[in-house]
């Protein structure tokens, strides 16, 4: 293909740094298609009778577009919910991360449970780093590495709620990685954050149990 060809090029001004569309791309694409169904609808439907812009030529015309646009704004709709999720792979994981995470165990939230976690992440973060993904899913999956991250969601919400939300989606990332197509470096740099995060959250007051 030419990439110099004008569809190619309105097609790559829907992509930002191949992570898919933007949302501007998207609704400039939705336009775009909601015209084109709309113009090619009528170009090979049956045309108004009459003298063009009288009043039994209007009544005909809209009689005929309604459907037409009715149908081209449902595929231009889809489109942009589609393209909308696509542009924006995080949003599930924002969602997943809007309430604190179930807690897996009944045991406290000790800072030797919380050292441990932030030493599994770092294991985790060089497992991944290596390509390593069944050693990656061993130290997560079961381990108290992740259930730890669950356990402590919930008194880090009342104390630093950004803090607790930045980790949940870092976990949750990780949880969603694991479950499917592995990438490596998506697991590393989630894994690199939640270690971090687990540091900064034992100095929180009142995260900690004794």
């Amino acid at each position: 293909m030419d990439f110099d060809t004008p569809g190619f090029s309105l097609i790559s001004t829907f992509r930002l740094d191949g992570q898919g569309t933007t949302t501007s791309g998207a609704t400039l694409a939705t336009f775009v298609i909601l015209l084109l169904v709309f113009v090619v609808s009528f170009a090979i439907g049956r045309r108004p009778k009459g003298r063009p812009f009288s009043r039994p030529w209007l009544k005909e015309w809209l009689a005929a577009a309604l459907p037409r646009i009715t149908i081209a704004a449902l595929l231009a709709l889809g489109f942009y919910l589609v393209s909308s999720i696509i542009s924006d792979p995080q949003a599930g994981v924002r969602a997943a991360c809007s309430s604190p995470l179930k807690p897996i165990t009944s045991q406290p939230v000790t800072s030797e449970r919380v050292d441990k976690a932030a030493e599994g992440m770092k294991q985790l973060s060089v497992a991944a780093g290596a390509g390593d993904a069944a050693l990656a899913t061993r130290l997560f999956v079961g381990s108290d590495t992740h259930s730890l991250t669950h356990d402590i969601d919930g008194r880090l919400r009342q104390a630093d709620p950004e803090l607790a939300k930045q980790l949940c989606m870092s976990v949750v990332t990780i949880e969603n990685q694991l479950t499917g197509k592995i990438d490596p470096g998506t697991v590393k740099r989630a894994a690199d954050t939640a270690a971090g995060l687990l540091e900064q959250a034992a100095a929180e007051p009142g995260v900690l149990q004794k």
